[in-house]
């Protein structure tokens, strides 16, 4: 009996030195992606509850693109949204509505000579604001259909 139980105990050591190094590389590695990738998530985050807001204006349709872009433009000061998203902001008229979009791409060095490129595509069409946010249509189209 005591022969049997020293083996089952021989078996139960629990994981090796090879095995725990595994597991921290692979848990370092989860937390420098996330600590690399998380701020540009944050950013877009902002970006679409700044479109959702610029939604709610009544005025909107009869705002300049200028004041359009300074409207955006605060909110992202006062969020520290900086980079890319206020550059890429493009105001499309049309005869029957306004499009809002931002449009960009954010290449983030991950380790290195890897990067990560992450894409966001927001867009607020003025003639259907509950579904802002989402890319509902492809600019060029939209121009040439107005």
């Amino acid at each position: 009996m005591s022969s049997v139980i020293r083996v089952s105990l021989k078996r139960q050591r629990g994981m090796s030195y090879w095995g725990w190094l595994l597991v921290i590389a692979v848990l370092g590695f989860a937390l420098t992606c996330v600590s690399k990738m998380a701020p540009a998530y944050v950013d877009a985050r902002y970006v679409s509850e700044a479109l959702r807001t610029l939604g709610e204006n009544p005025e909107l349709e009869n705002m300049s693109t200028g004041q359009i872009k300074k409207e955006l433009g605060r909110f992202f000061l006062i969020n520290n949204v900086r980079g890319e998203p206020t550059k890429a902001l493009q105001v499309v008229r049309g005869a029957k509505s306004t499009v809002v979009s931002i449009n960009y791409e954010l290449r983030q060095p991950l380790i290195y000579n890897v990067d990560v490129v992450m894409k966001f595509n927001k867009q607020l069409d003025t003639a259907k604001p509950e579904l802002c946010c989402d890319p509902l249509i492809d600019l060029e189209q939209f121009r040439k259909r107005d």
